[in-house]
């Protein structure tokens, strides 16, 4: 037994959601409406793609997040109401997330500010 992805009932539904938005908002709205989501997945691409470059995935929530912001992405980038819908809703659980596991750094203050350092140079006498 074979088991495939059937994508054409997601095609249809997406295609129902997108008929409905151009009933009550608009062609022009539609299309603008794509046009930024895919330029927002886009972008959230990108700072993803640098994150990886620059090694910023420190720990598994760290992972985690930008793991959602990938996801979130390629779904705005896939051009249709209901994944842009679900994309956004992924995103707002990433920022959530990242909200969630913010971690606060304190300033590390010297343990002693009196103490003074002396510099010393020690010249050998020719004999």
């Amino acid at each position: 037994m074979s088991y495939k992805l059937k994508l054409s009932p997601l095609f249809v539904i997406e295609f129902i959601f997108s008929l409905l938005f151009i009933i009550f908002f608009g062609f022009g709205n539609f299309l603008i409406f794509i046009l930024a989501s895919m330029i927002f997945g886009v972008v959230l691409l990108g700072i993803f793609w640098k994150n990886m470059l620059e090694f910023q995935i420190l720990g598994f929530k760290n992972m985690l997040t930008q793991f959602s912001f990938v996801i979130a992405g390629f779904l705005l980038v896939f051009p249709g109401v209901l994944t842009s819908f679900i994309g956004f809703l992924i995103f707002l659980f990433g920022i959530f997330l990242k909200i969630a596991t913010k971690t606060k750094y304190t300033r590390r203050q010297n343990r002693n500010s009196s103490e003074e350092i002396i510099d010393v140079e020690i010249i050998e006498d020719e004999k």
